[in-house]
Parts: C-alpha cells; sequence; structure tokens
C-alpha cells in the first residue's frame, strides 16, 4: 500500500462521492453515466451519495437498483450538518476503497473517465491524487491577460495565483499531457483515501464552502504529488440550482481565500495580491449592476483590511 498508509489499509477499488444537494434532475443524469462506464465489472467500485437536501425515497430506490445491476453497490447517507465541507468528510469515513473521486452532482463522465482514471493511478503510483478538466472551462487570451493581470491565475497551470486563487485551471485545456498541481478542480478530483483519512471540520468552511477542493488538495500532497490528466474531461452543467446566496458567496469567496493564504502563512505580498483581486472583481460586476455580488466583494474587502490591520 505505500508510505501513505499510516498503518490502515484499504480494498483496493474507487469510491465515488456524489455529495449533492436537492438537484434530483442532475444527479439522475450523473448517476446515469456512472452506468455507462467501460471499465468493466472486475475492478470494485463503490457509489456514495451524501445528501444535504432531500432525495425521495422512490428515486434513492431507482438509483440503487440501476448501480447494483452495474455491480456499483450505493451507500446513501443523509446529513442533518449541512456544508461540502463536512459531507467530504462524511464520504471519506463511509468510504471503503483505496481511492476517491469526487464528482459534483451536475457532472456526466464519459464512458472511458473510470478506466482511464484507474490507469493513471497505476501509472503513477506514488501520487497523492489525480485530477481533471472541466469541458468548456476556459479563457480566451484576453480573458487570461485580464486574470492575470487581477492575480486570479498564475502563468504556471498547475500553481495558485499570489493571492491564492486557483484560475489556472481555466487554462488546464491547452495540456496535451499529464502535469503536476497543486490543486484540483473540485467537480473532477480524487485521491488516495490514505492520503485524506485524517480530515476535519473547520469552522470557516461552511455551507457552499469555497476553496475547501483547495485546502483538500493541500492536505493530500502532504503525502505525495497531484496530477492532472487532461484525458479526464467531463461535462460540468453547473446547476444553478441551490446555491448559497449571490450575496454570501462574494463575500465567503474572498474571507476563505483570507483564511487559505493564513493556513499557507502567507506574507503580505499574499494578502495585498486579494485586495486588488477583490476591487477586479467589484469592478467587473458593476456594469451588471449585480449589487449583491458587489456588496459581498466589499464586506470581504473590508475584512481584508480590518485583518492587516489588526494583524
Amino acid at each position: 500500500m505505500g508510505e501513505m498508509d499510516k498503518g490502515v489499509e484499504y480494498m483496493q477499488g474507487l469510491s465515488v462521492a456524489i455529495c449533492t444537494r436537492n438537484r434530483v434532475q442532475d444527479l439522475t443524469r450523473c448517476i446515469h453515466s456512472i452506468t455507462k462506464q467501460d471499465i468493466g465489472r472486475t475492478y470494485p467500485i463503490e457509489v456514495i451519495l451524501i445528501d444535504d437536501g432531500e432525495i425521495p425515497a422512490r428515486v434513492l430506490t431507482e438509483f440503487e437498483a440501476l448501480l447494483t445491476g452495474y455491480g456499483y453497490p450505493l451507500t446513501y447517507f443523509k446529513k442533518t450538518d449541512r456544508g461540502l465541507w463536512l459531507s467530504r468528510i462524511k464520504a471519506v469515513e463511509l468510504s471503503t476503497m483505496d481511492k476517491i473521486l469526487f464528482l459534483d452532482d451536475d457532472v456526466e463522465i464519459p464512458a472511458h473517465y473510470l478506466s482511464t482514471l484507474i490507469q493513471t493511478y497505476d501509472d503513477y503510483p506514488n501520487c497523492a491524487g489525480v485530477g481533471g478538466i472541466a469541458i468548456g472551462m476556459r479563457n480566451s487570451f484576453l480573458g487570461t491577460i485580464r486574470c492575470l493581470l487581477s492575480f486570479q491565475q498564475s502563468l504556471s497551470s498547475g500553481k495558485l495565483s499570489l493571492s491564492g486563487q486557483a484560475g489556472s485551471m481555466y487554462n488546464w485545456h491547452k495540456a496535451r499531457k499529464i502535469f503536476k498541481t497543486e490543486f484540483q478542480h473540485g467537480c473532477n478530483m480524487s485521491f488516495k483515501k490514505a492520503a485524506i483519512q485524517d480530515l476535519k471540520p473547520v469552522p470557516w468552511l461552511t455551507s457552499y464552502s469555497v476553496g475547501e477542493d483547495i485546502l483538500m488538495s493541500r492536505i493530500a500532497r502532504s503525502s505525495g504529488p497531484l496530477y492532472i490528466n487532461p484525458e479526464l474531461k467531463l461535462l460540468h452543467h453547473e446547476s444553478p440550482a441551490s446555491r448559497d446566496n449571490l450575496e454570501d458567496v462574494a463575500y465567503t469567496r474572498v474571507l476563505n481565500h483570507v483564511h487559505l493564504l493564513k493556513d499557507k502563512r502567507s506574507g503580505p505580498i499574499g494578502y495585498l495580491a486579494l485586495m486588488w483581486t477583490t476591487l477586479y472583481l467589484i469592478l467587473r460586476e458593476q456594469p451588471k449592476k449585480n449589487v449583491a455580488a458587489i456588496k459581498g466583494y466589499k464586506k470581504g474587502l473590508k475584512e481584508i483590511f480590518n485583518r492587516q490591520t489588526a494583524g
């Protein structure tokens, strides 16, 4: 099993974990795509649903019949404490396999996805995790320039920006080979269970949990390198259903990156870069008259300033 196991052995196989909230139609589409894989029945695969909403019993019965018909047992858990990070923790706790794939409930994976993922783990046995790409997530040339100037992305595809943003993933579609990365995209990320088995609740990661994928990637990297395989492409429909309040999301997007910078022990440059990024986001929303988002970003900007002057 390797040095990451910390004395614990897991069954060789893959847990496909889906954290969901009130998106039955999207989730149904995702489940169907999982049952169309070309990996066959020889490799152990289980599906774990962590539910922060309401899935009708009839639908769950249909999911279980469909998945078990393909040899994929289903584990369902209804949470009472909402939050994506807590759902990730519960999925890891319930997983019985040595690898965990996290998919958003509004994605579809192509038929080769799971077999390609397993092969990548075989090709990079010392890795801590493997991630993929969302089809359509890309920046134009001018968009890339704007993201670079506003510190939303790095010049390197596998690195976070100066302000801790993950905008570099918008250029992942250009990759032609597997590359190392500091982070994965939350809708399409996987890890060896041994690398994330000790996840704990985090006070600032609540509800929508902006940046939780960055933190999880950071935790996993202490056990080994992470890779992005450009062949692991999926469709991310980015359903608007069940999204949190726009003002709260904007505020959390700033505040959580403050916490991520603090966790990284970033110097003043990181916080100044985040202030610049936030100012850009405010200016970007002005022509759209997106009052809620602007208000949230301004609250976040004030929080950065207060923390810097206090510290």
